[in-house]
């Protein structure tokens, strides 16, 4: 494990936040299933791998009375994540220094179980013998009714992005600094779109052109990431040491090796998208294929899959059953709550979930807001459900408006804003509980602190008309400025900063 951990202390990993392994994700989903998780507000959370401490950072500081732990072999990362932690007053949120090989009886006792365990991006990313010991810990550190995630990388989706690997590893052989390897790669990925791009439009085979342009895709990938400053990326998967990504029935096979289940795929695949919908495909899936962990394997490839997001429980939670089965009624759906932004809906459930946002509706609500009958509402929420875009949760979204002395900032989320507003390079994405991305930059944060509740927004926009004059900030374009008033450009500037703070249920009231 030297070798990684020496890798990651060189260039640490950018501490991002992941919408499907948020604890409020994962609970919502097992109240939805009737397995009975522990509430998130007092939740034992453990991350594996987690950097900087990004991904439950979010979660630490809406749940007060949450513990979150996090543990990492780099060294670099977990000090620095300890201290923007620390310097936000976060005591329910600690990382700590591991090596998962030696996490030993003494080790596991003093941890001890979790309610939530997460492990993402860890499992393809390391040598067998670390995945057995992250299963093992799992085990040992999963509480009765606990859930853990992990993601992984699969096959066969991954099979034609091993070629750009491969050629990664074999243009920067020899290269011992991953910075050079990133480097030479970056170099030589524009001469390999350069070439396959001339040569598709140019060649006379077409069973190489087509192979070719299947590479040229997945190179627009990689590049697209490039472009957005994603470099930490292409080097710890693409460059990583290790990258073994596998089958899917494969892994639900380690698993039971190790007293877990697969329960199913986060992004909740395995109800709304288990059978093709054609009778003929379905058919002979049902009777080849009778297993649910084999139908999902063919899934895998049929829609080419290349990455899975599983949530595990412990196997005994099956009882004397083989497999774990769900219905899909109202009584399972009126425990959740749901929240979404659509600019174009397209049925009544949409636009009435929409016209709510940031406020959260639950299928009551729906069917006492509609006219339409009880099934159609059903119908059109499962609808919404089967889409990756809609937030849920056990708990409702409240949507809290500004206004002074009656609402503000809430303190915790004051103090985690007060890092973004600190530095122009944050380590860790800022991210609401939910783990959505909250698209503010370092004044933008500057600004929304002053939603204290003793700020009105009229003082609000003057306090920053005065600081963009002093510091000659360059917030608007040439056009905005023809067309608009100076001191208008700056309302519209510091209302929408006050719109995504109330989005991301950053205000409480007083």
């Amino acid at each position: 494990m030297s070798d990684v951990k020496d890798y990651y202390d060189e260039v640490p990993y950018f501490s991002a936040a992941f919408r499907d392994c948020s604890p409020v994700r994962i609970h919502a989903i097992a109240e939805f299933l009737g397995l009975e998780p522990k509430p998130v507000a007092n939740a034992r959370v453990l991350e594996f791998g987690c950097a900087y401490g990004g991904n439950i950072l979010p979660f630490a500081v809406h749940n007060e009375n949450a513990d979150v732990v996090g543990i990492d072999i780099s060294s670099t990362q977990v000090s620095d994540g300890n201290k923007i932690a620390e310097e936000m007053g976060m005591e329910n949120f600690r990382l700590l220094e591991r090596d998962i090989l030696n996490l030993d009886e003494n080790e596991v006792k003093k941890l001890g179980k979790f309610d939530y365990i997460i492990a993402h991006g860890v499992y393809s990313w390391v040598d067998d013998s670390i995945k057995a010991a992250l299963f093992r810990a799992i085990k040992l550190l999963l509480s009765d009714n606990g859930i853990a995630y992990v993601s992984y990388n699969i096959y066969p989706g991954w099979k034609s992005l091993d070629i750009l690997r491969d050629f990664m590893l074999f243009a920067s052989d020899g290269q011992k600094s991953g910075v050079k390897k990133l480097e030479i790669s970056k170099r030589e990925l524009n001469f390999l779109q350069d070439y396959l791009k001339f040569n598709t439009q140019n060649a006379n085979d077409k069973i190489y052109s087509d192979s070719a342009q299947l590479l040229a895709t997945q190179l627009n990938f990689l590049q697209n990431i490039l472009k957005k400053g994603n470099d930490y990326y292409i080097l710890h998967d693409f460059l990583e040491i290790c990258n073994t990504p596998t089958y899917f029935y494969k892994f639900a096979k380690r698993l039971e090796e190790n007293g877990l289940y697969y329960l199913l795929d986060c992004s909740l695949d395995d109800i709304f998208r288990s059978a093709l919908g054609v009778y003929r495909f379905d058919a002979h899936i049902a009777r080849n294929y009778p297993n649910r962990i084999q139908k999902e394997q063919m899934n895998d490839f049929l829609f080419n899959r290349s990455f899975r997001k599983s949530l595990i429980v412990h196997k005994e939670r099956l009882g004397d059953n083989d497999d774990f089965d769900v219905e899909i009624g109202i009584k399972e759906l009126s425990r959740l709550n749901f929240a979404l932004n659509l600019d174009d809906p397209t049925n009544d459930v949409q636009k009435s979930l929409s016209e709510a946002y940031p406020s959260s509706l639950n299928l009551e609500n729906l069917l006492q807001n509609l006219s339409q009958d009880a099934h159609t509402t059903f119908m059109q929420l499962i609808e919404v459900f089967a889409t990756q875009n809609v937030d849920i949760s056990t708990n409702a979204f409240k949507c809290v408006r500004y206004e002074v002395g009656k609402s503000r900032l809430k303190p915790r989320t004051a103090s985690y804003l007060s890092y973004f507003a600190a530095t122009d390079k944050p380590v860790i994405l800022l991210a609401n509980e939910l783990n959505s991305r909250v698209a503010l930059d370092r004044f933008e944060v500057s600004v929304g602190l002053k939603f204290d509740g003793k700020n009105s927004f009229e003082s609000i926009v003057k306090q920053t008309i005065n600081t963009v004059k002093e510091l000659d900030l360059k917030l608007f374009n040439d056009d905005e400025i023809l067309k608009f008033d100076f001191d208008v450009l700056v309302e519209r500037f510091v209302e929408k900063i006050q719109i995504k703070l109330q989005n991301a249920y950053f205000f409480d009231e007083i």
